[in-house]
């Protein structure tokens, strides 16, 4: 089995910080000590879900399944022979991934967005695995494409 983390897009955490810390910084909880505890461990279970989420997606291939997981959730199963073409999207549409620099998945079951780090390996290993996937892929880097600004 060959796993492969997902990349972690600055443009998605300036987001997710953006989102975030107007809601630590302007709270303003009671002066009970029951409500402070109470809305700040709410705060800390918050922005525990959401690290979860952006840092422990990860994308394992086996002898016969692309396998999405969200830190220990399995969000899903792709039969590798299943899998018709794989392409770029930059797509922002909420999916299993960290980045805006993503991989279209076009399997007979179901799509997926994806982002691998190592999109080379990733798409070498599905292709050594299904030799009927096609892949259209662009490796075009700019400095100017903050979607491409990965951790």
């Amino acid at each position: 089995m060959h796993q492969f983390r997902s990349r972690v897009s600055v443009l998605m955490l300036i987001i997710v910080g953006c989102c975030l810390l107007p809601v630590i910084f302007l709270h303003e909880p009671s002066t009970e000590s029951n409500e402070i505890y109470l809305s700040y461990g709410v705060i800390a279970l918050v922005i525990f879900v959401v690290s979860m989420l952006l840092f422990a997606t990860r994308y394992e291939i086996d002898e016969q399944h692309l396998i999405i997981k969200i830190g220990p959730i399995s969000y899903g199963k792709i039969k590798l022979e299943d899998i018709i073409s794989v392409e770029r999207s930059y797509n922002p549409l909420s999916s299993p991934a960290s980045s805006l620099k993503r991989l279209y998945i076009k399997a007979k079951s179901k799509d997926v967005l994806i982002s691998p780090v190592n999109e080379k390996d990733f798409v070498r290993l599905l292709k050594s695995c299904n030799s009927n996937i096609s892949i259209n892929i662009s490796d075009k880097n700019d400095w100017w494409r903050f979607w491409d600004w990965d951790l």
